[in-house]
């Protein structure tokens, strides 16, 4: 259990940070894959911690994420072709989606597919992602820029009000806001 959430919230605004800084990076080595894939994945952590230890705002870890979701286009996806997405994947067939954070956290920490998208730039656009779960039905494709939103607002989220109420079954709900 977190008692003390600034230290994840701090370590969390860090990896936004960084994760800004690479979208207006050019050059691309096998290192800074890396550093994006693993400042993604321990923030969707941080994210999901937070909230279970009701230290964020509801609304910060519901908050809705519009992206793009894919097709599966029937091909068994594994371990040996799971970064051939145009062949997996019917990408001109997408349609837009809205998920909350909570959904696009659970499939960045348990991403089978993680594929970064880049402009004609070389500038990092997006992620492609899916799950273990969810990869022989679909991908999806969020704006890192939005993701980042994301991170920074749960990292600014304090707590200002929560409601506590038990329901039929005897379980204790709580619902927590904060003033941003």
């Amino acid at each position: 259990m977190i008692h003390d959430s600034s230290y994840w919230k701090n370590a969390l605004r860090k990896h936004a940070e960084m994760l800004s800084g690479k979208l207006e990076q050019r050059i691309w080595r096998d290192s800074s894959f890396a550093k994006v894939e693993q400042s993604v994945m321990m923030s969707c952590y941080i994210v999901r911690k937070l909230a279970e230890a009701k230290k964020i705002a509801d609304a910060k870890f519901q908050k809705p994420l519009a992206m793009r979701s894919f097709r599966a286009t029937g091909e068994t996806v594994d371990f040996l072709n799971s970064h051939k997405i145009d062949a997996l994947y019917q990408l001109k067939d997408g349609t837009d989606v809205t998920k909350p954070l909570s959904y696009v956290a659970n499939q960045l920490i348990h991403s089978f597919v993680f594929v970064p998208i880049f402009e004609v730039s070389g500038k990092i656009h997006g992620i492609a992602f899916n799950s273990d779960r969810s990869k022989g039905k679909e991908l999806y494709m969020l704006e890192l820029g939005k993701l980042i939103e994301a991170f920074a607002a749960c990292a600014d989220s304090y707590i200002s009000k929560a409601s506590y109420f038990r329901l039929e079954d005897g379980e204790l709900k709580v619902i927590l806001e904060d003033d941003l």
